[in-house]
């Protein structure tokens, strides 16, 4: 339920159901109140007409006369709603639909309601009562029921109508929120790859000048622009990293010759460092270089190969590396084929695998499974570190990115932006997880078929 509430659209729609919901039962009350007022106005017509005919009777023929077209009445009814009720001066019933009275009738002219019987769910009579001139009084009245009860089929109606009315939002809140949806999915998976690093990726545009096609206009020009300065950025990185490479391995080059000529044991010492340092920078620079070959989409084209067999060439080179620190490496491999550059998925799971033997802590275990889901190859590799929080998993694929808990640790901070250029290269989804405790990176590939599989 709280999830419903914290879609905006949800609320929206609710809120537009609940004010028609209010409208429709503010206008089906007035309108039964008005129905009231009608009934009661035409029962009151209907019963003065009847009671003035009553008096014509009296004034032409009396008090006997009236009884007796009371008593006609009363024993052959035409109207069976019709009341009627002849006293005398002493209080006594005369003619009419009872033979004794139950309640205290007025001086003057006017209406009065009671109870047609003594009991619970008795209908009412509203009558017109008048004092003869002779002394007496003259009842003229209709029961309510028949306007009881068609009050309460327009009510039942009413509720029945407010039901429908309330299944017609909830099934137009649902479709509309299906067609918000639709039309919100292409844009939003788009930026969602985008946001993944697929920055050629744009949203399909829409006819029309609503407010859907303007977004995806609007997000296609950010897009554009989004890439530009990014492709910017690169290439300027890429050009340094290119300029500055040359006169790196010269200056190398040349401290490996003055340590060589040097006799100073303390000199070789510094120039020792000296030549750390600029391999350090060397190896930043062909990083950068590397990544920019990647995303030109430089080299080989996509063959299909076997996964499993990449993945165990790897682990062949790294198992002694994390023996060496303490570290078991635990594989699930099943044969998997995608499409793809072998060079360049061996270097993904070499960063990898580097990453997690750095982080993974002494004594632990990291894991490298290759399963098959559906059309998709599922490769992960998790270890039991530290971990990266889920605000900084997609932020450590961006260039130089160094977490301060990772400070220490040698690196240039490129490692991963080449894992998501490789990725992104061969069409895979890749993730950032928790491994609860660690970290677990989860790339999904598309599969090709094999042989055995077409055949």
């Amino acid at each position: 339920m709280r999830r419903f509430f914290a879609s905006s659209l949800h609320r929206l729609v609710l809120t537009y159901g609940l004010a028609l919901l209010f409208a429709f039962a503010v206008v089906g009350g007035v309108s039964l109140l008005a129905f009231d007022r009608l009934l009661d106005r035409d029962t009151r017509q209907t019963v003065q007409a009847e009671h003035e005919g009553l008096m014509e009777i009296y004034r032409a023929d009396g008090r006997e006369g009236l009884a007796q077209t009371i008593a006609d009445r009363v024993g052959t009814p035409i109207n069976r709603e019709a009341f009627y009720l002849l006293v005398d001066r002493d209080g006594r019933v005369s003619a009419g639909h009872r033979n004794e009275l139950t309640v205290a009738l007025p001086q003057r002219a006017g209406w009065l309601r009671f109870p047609w019987r003594a009991a619970p769910d008795s209908d009412d009579v509203l009558a017109y009562v008048q004092a003869l001139p002779d002394g007496g009084w003259l009842l003229t009245g209709h029961t309510t029921g028949e306007e009881r009860h068609l009050r309460e089929l327009i009510a039942r109606l009413g509720l029945v109508m407010l039901s429908l009315l309330a299944l017609l939002t909830i099934s137009l809140g649902w479709l509309l929120r299906r067609a918000v949806d639709r039309a919100l999915e292409a844009s939003l998976d788009t930026v969602d790859r985008v946001a993944a690093g697929h920055l050629d990726e744009r949203v399909p545009e829409r006819r029309g000048d609503d407010g859907f096609a303007r977004l995806g206009r609007t997000l296609n020009r950010m897009l554009d622009r989004i890439r530009d300065l990014v492709g910017g950025i690169q290439s300027s990185t890429d050009a340094i990293a290119h300029d500055l490479r040359t006169p790196l391995m010269r200056l190398k080059t040349r401290l490996e010759q003055a340590r060589l000529a040097s006799i100073d044991e303390a000199t070789r010492g510094d120039i020792d460092a000296a030549i750390v340092e600029a391999d350090q920078l060397l190896a930043t620079f062909n990083s950068l270089l590397r990544l920019a070959r990647i995303e030109a989409r430089e080299g080989a084209p996509m063959a299909p190969l076997a996964l499993d067999e990449v993945l165990l060439d790897a682990v062949d080179l790294w198992q002694a590396v994390a023996e060496a620190q303490g570290l078991r490496l635990r594989t699930r491999i099943v044969p998997a084929r995608i499409a793809g550059d072998r060079d360049l998925l061996f270097q993904l799971l070499a960063n990898l695998l580097d990453n997690a033997i750095k982080y993974a802590g002494t004594d632990s275990d990291i894991t490298l499974a290759l399963t098959i889901e559906g059309e998709e190859a599922v490769l992960t590799i998790s270890d039991r570190g530290p971990g990266i929080a889920d605000a900084q998993r997609e932020r450590v694929f961006d260039r130089f990115v160094r977490l301060e808990s990772h400070r220490g640790t040698p690196g240039t901070g490129l490692g991963l932006s080449v894992v998501r250029a490789i990725a992104i290269r061969h069409g895979a989804d890749l993730r950032l997880e928790s491994a609860a405790p660690g970290l677990r990176v989860c790339l999904r590939f598309a599969r090709v078929a094999d042989m055995d599989e077409m055949s």
